[in-house]
């Protein structure tokens, strides 16, 4: 097996919850042990998850951008198709990161603009858009 900074934390989770928490009286110091060890396992689940999830946002964004392209005009449907045409730098959380910021802020342009036109096929793109919004929510919420 190798070691990933996952199998650590889970390893020092599993270390919280089964020889250190079983020897700690109840109370106060009890309780820390109990939060500590969910703490430890949410960041080994956040690790494993990290890249996954950014990578999977990053792509839903620029597929969003590249059927929104036709329903904008000037500068933004510049920004569109630049942004829909754009691939990850790499796989580094703080890259994938740096990507993901820049594709939300075309994001939140596309969204103003969206959400005042009337038309059929733009209050569609702005559902779509919403409903990327949560998604993104829940599969960045920890699991445990």
């Amino acid at each position: 097996m190798n070691l990933t900074l996952e199998t650590l934390l889970h390893g020092v989770a599993a270390t919280l919850r089964d020889r250190i928490r079983p020897e700690v009286p109840e109370g106060f110091a009890a309780e820390m042990s109990r939060l500590a060890t969910l703490l430890v396992s949410v960041a080994a689940n956040a690790v494993d998850d990290a890249a996954a999830v950014r990578v999977w946002e990053n792509q839903e964004m620029r597929q969003l951008f590249a059927d929104a392209v036709s329903l904008v005009d000037g500068d933004l449907s510049s920004r569109l198709a630049e942004a829909a045409a754009s691939v990850d730098p790499g796989l580094r959380i703080s890259e994938l990161d740096g990507a993901n910021g820049r594709l939300r802020t075309v994001l939140i342009a596309l969204q103003a603009e969206i959400e005042v036109d009337r038309r059929a096929a733009a209050q569609d793109l702005n559902a779509r858009i919403w409903g990327l919004l949560r998604t993104v929510e829940e599969r960045r919420a920890p699991r445990m």
